[in-house]
């Protein structure tokens, strides 16, 4: 009896420590974001970062003299944004391309005029369904 109690907390403890796991890493949350009760911690530093390297990336962007905005569907967590701006930077003429899960969209800044086909077969070929190609 004794032993079927202590598998139950060493259960319960590694489940717990699993949705903190994925919440830090996946989410980019720590276990007080998902409370309420942020308090600046590390889990909250790593969703600042990337926000701020997507403003980064985005202002470079809009340096560049052509740039397009590509609806992308499918995206789900921050893997498959990082998955989007590779697939778009390896095409030749992408300078630098970013994703915003929350407006499930893909900028590219380019070097030279691209065709919307191109850009959105690089997306659609990461496993993403690209839509509309704007400028």
């Amino acid at each position: 009896m004794a032993t079927y109690v202590v598998g139950a907390i060493i259960a319960v403890a590694l489940i717990n420590g699993l949705r903190v796991i994925y919440n830090s890493f996946f989410r980019g949350e720590a276990a007080c974001c998902d409370s309420g009760g942020c308090s600046g911690c590390s889990g909250c530093s790593i969703k600042n970062a990337m926000a701020n390297s997507y403003r980064a990336r985005v202002n470079k962007i809009e340096q560049c003299e052509i740039h397009r905005t590509i609806d992308v569907d499918g995206m789900t967590c921050e893997h498959c944004v990082a998955n989007v701006v590779r697939a778009l930077e390896k095409v030749d003429g992408v300078k630098i391309a970013a994703a915003s899960l929350e407006k499930q969209a893909a900028l590219a800044g380019l070097t030279k005029n691209v065709p919307d086909e191109i850009l959105r077969d690089a997306i659609n070929k990461a496993g993403y369904h690209a839509g509309a190609v704007t400028i």
